[in-house]
């Protein structure tokens, strides 16, 4: 058991919990690993025994979804997804866009802006919206000010998406990623225990990998 502190300053107490995974078979083995899971989080809650709603329709300036990591940063950090910049895109009103309003009671999601106008190629936002319709996935060139897209609609109407690193992600955003990215194990474990910090013992055989899951 070890102190932390929480927001308001108060310790608590979190477990470390010590696992042994054995995989015997190539090519992730034969390999006995080490894993040490800190629940910070604790364990995680029984399953409702009734369906609990888990979407609700974002408000403006909210995440909608993540697009991309930046190529640049996947193929010089390879693995490293929370060195990552990713690109999201921002929600707008749609009132085709179906859905229950979050709870009152349920934190609320950060409020992010459009900003200023970012070099580079750039993805339309309304066209992005519309992309399983059209099956337009085009990015527009620099100095274009209207979408050459199907919406055609000036730059500063039509919305772009924007870049953000992983450590600036909300919570809810990083939990996706999380489940896209991280090694299976470490989802595995997560189930469990939600958010845990996940360690293991490297071994030179295997060039560092994660063990195998």
């Amino acid at each position: 058991m070890t102190a932390t502190s929480n927001d308001d300053g108060k310790e608590k107490e979190v477990s470390t919990y010590t696992f042994y995974h054995w995989n015997g078979l190539p090519p992730g083995g034969p390999r006995l690993s080490k894993i040490t899971v800190k629940a910070i989080n604790g364990i995680a809650k029984a399953a409702p025994k009734k369906r609990v709603e888990s979407y609700f329709k974002p408000l403006p300036g909210e995440i909608d979804n993540i697009v991309q990591a930046h190529p640049e940063d996947r193929k010089n950090k390879p693995g490293q997804y929370e060195k990552w910049r990713w690109e999201v895109m921002l929600a707008v009103e749609d009132p085709t866009v179906k859905g229950q309003e979050r709870p009152k009671d349920m934190p609320k999601q950060p409020i992010f802006k459009q900003g200023p106008i970012t070099p580079g190629e750039w993805r339309c936002r309304t066209c992005y919206a519309d992309r399983f319709k059209t099956l337009y996935f085009k990015l527009n060139p620099q100095e274009a000010t209207v979408c050459q897209g199907p919406c055609k609609l000036p730059r500063l109407e039509a919305g772009w998406s924007i870049w953000m690193e992983y450590d600036k992600l909300p919570p809810l955003q990083q939990a996706v990623l999380n489940r896209r990215e991280a090694p299976k194990i470490k989802n595995i474990l997560w189930t469990k225990f939600p958010g845990a910090e996940i360690t293991w013992e490297e071994d030179n055989d295997f060039d560092g990998s994660p063990p195998s899951a």
